[in-house]
């Protein structure tokens, strides 16, 4: 039987207006009121997210072309990938992490994981169907954006880099925090109103926890990004990879990104990820 890609997960969250969209374990995220009352997209990673995009702004009365801006966690093709087919389409505003311009000019070193490191995480790969689609089109879109240890692509000037702290235009309540440790210019967004954060991959999700990437290029940036976190009142987390995690007190349950879920066996997961989780037709 010929193998087939699982359908994308689409999720909405009417508790605090996001929808998530997942195409294996990257997720992308529309804030469908941004506080000036515009949508926002957040970690579009792929050109083939664009239309379920689409399809969850037109289900709350908008459209691409209302997008105010779309803003990425860090620079990795699986969070920026989608951008300059939304940016050729709408011209839509793009913000992204500071440190991504330091490594651009040379003034900061780049530092990818290595694949030891993305071994780390094969337990987040097998909790969610697979789909190798996904991966080879992120695949593509490392050759125009994006950043790895070679050097960064960028094929447009993004509209503002954005450091810690700063606020992102149209998206008055939200905070942009960095950081680092599973890459140099990580970051993540925090909404205190609805104690929700995106946590790009500083924090990914395991079991039905919190987990603290422990694919990372910095253990002593990981230990400050941890600590930082941990002081946050989150009762929504939405992850870069794995399922989004709600309750009380989510940061203070989440492993430490020097545990292992109870389910650490590598091989195991990496089997899980080979064979169970294919789709088939």
């Amino acid at each position: 039987m010929a193998r087939t890609a699982p359908p994308p997960v689409i999720t909405h969250l009417p508790a605090i207006g996001v929808t998530v969209i997942s195409k294996w374990l990257y997720n992308c995220y529309v804030i469908h009121d941004g506080g000036d009352g515009r949508p926002f997209v957040v970690d579009l990673g792929m050109p083939s997210q664009l239309p379920l995009v689409a399809d969850a702004l037109r289900a709350h009365g908008s459209d691409a072309a209302d997008l105010g801006a779309a803003v990425a966690t860090h620079g990795h093709a699986d969070h920026v990938g989608g951008l300059p087919t939304l940016r050729d389409a709408h011209g839509t505003a793009v913000h992204l992490p500071h440190a991504i311009s330091e490594m651009r000019d040379g003034t900061r070193a780049l530092r990818p994981p290595g694949l030891r490191a993305v071994a780390e995480i094969l337990p987040v790969m097998a909790s969610q169907p697979r789909d190798l689609q996904a991966t080879k089109e992120i695949g593509g879109t490392m050759k125009e954006i994006g950043w790895d240890g070679k050097g960064v692509r960028l094929p447009f000037e993004p509209d503002s880099w954005r450091a810690d702290g700063a606020p992102l235009p149209g998206l008055p309540d939200w905070q942009v925090l960095n950081t680092p440790g599973h890459s140099d210019d990580s970051t993540c967004l925090y909404h205190a109103p609805t104690r929700t954060l995106l946590s790009g991959d500083a924090v990914l999700s395991v079991e039905g926890r919190g987990w603290f990437n422990p694919e990372h290029v910095d253990g002593r940036l990981s230990a400050q990004t941890e600590v930082r976190l941990r002081e946050l009142d989150v009762e929504h987390l939405l992850p870069g990879h794995g399922l989004g995690v709600q309750g009380t007190d989510v940061m203070g349950h989440a492993l430490c990104f020097a545990e292992r879920p109870r389910e650490h066996s590598k091989l195991k997961a990496l089997v899980r990820v080979l064979g169970n989780h294919a789709g088939r037709r």
